[in-house]
């Protein structure tokens, strides 16, 4: 198992710069399972740093009764009306020959619904993040979880859901040691958040320090899921690049705002650090 310290030259090659013959369908399309009651706020973060960072388009599955507000706060990501389990079968029938990737769990809601439905998910589309409480609705059902992780998912727990997760890790363990425990379990990729967040495959495990303690603030990690959606949308990194490529903008662009950021800040420093890891 390789270790190694999370940089651009590791991941830069493969970076998803728009080009002049680029359009909407050809920069991919991500597909965000949210838009619950009460928590459209995560929904909407983790659309827009999406788009911010590049993919062509964002599609929300929401319900009956957020739809028409989550239209009026954030138009640029179309929306689905999805409130049973058959209609979504059916529609991601439909879906997983043109979505890039998903993203499910910021907004998501953590209860037995949430579960069921990031299974279709996982059953349907190949490439699947799970945030948030896509990952807490799993909890006590580890097992029913594992059977879907492969080379092409990715799950970002902070320690909390990891344990949540994973009980029978000791949490007095160091995190990368934690991670290994994860890779034994599945042959799949894990981003493992912290002071120092460690992303790992079955083949290495990436170290990021290039971060702030600003961080710490309600909505970061639906920011840093978008982002991460939007590498993998394109389809030129691998899911571990892509990892590594966002929590290293996600930190990039907290360490230039400094003291005092919010989640919103987060949105609006995508373009000004794009714009610094193009020069680099």
């Amino acid at each position: 198992m390789k270790f190694i310290k999370n940089t651009p030259k590791i991941w830069i090659k493969k970076f998803p710069w728009k080009k002049k013959s680029s359009n909407k369908y050809s920069r991919g399309r991500v597909l965000i399972l949210g838009g619950q009651k009460n928590m459209i706020g995560a929904t909407i973060l983790a659309a827009e740093a999406c788009l911010r960072v590049g993919v062509g388009s964002v599609k929300i599955i929401c319900t009956k009764e957020t739809i028409r507000i989550l239209s009026l706060k954030f138009p640029s990501a179309l929306k689905v009306e999805i409130n049973n389990i058959s209609y979504l079968k059916s529609f991601l029938k439909k879906e997983k020959k043109t979505t890039s990737v998903a993203l499910v769990g910021p907004g998501a809601g953590n209860n037995s619904k949430t579960m069921k439905f990031t299974e279709e998910v996982l059953k349907y589309i190949k490439y699947v993040i799970l945030d948030a409480d896509a990952l807490n609705s799993f909890q006590n059902r580890t097992k029913k979880l594992l059977k879907y992780l492969d080379k092409y998912k990715l799950i970002t727990p902070h320690k909390a859901e990891f344990h949540r997760l994973f009980p029978s890790i000791q949490r007095s363990l160091e995190n990368k040691e934690k991670v290994l425990k994860f890779l034994k379990l599945c042959k799949s990729n894990i981003l493992l958040k912290g002071n120092t967040t460690l992303i790992g495959s079955n083949k290495k495990i990436i170290k990021n320090s290039h971060s702030s303690s600003e961080l710490a603030v309600i909505g970061s990690g639906d920011v840093l899921a978008g982002i991460i959606a939007s590498l993998v949308g394109d389809d030129k990194m691998s899911v571990l690049e892509a990892a590594s490529a966002g929590a290293w903008l996600h930190g990039d662009i907290a360490k230039k705002y400094g003291r005092g950021l919010i989640s919103e800040d987060l949105i609006k420093g995508i373009s000004p650090a794009l714009k610094r890891l193009k020069n680099e």
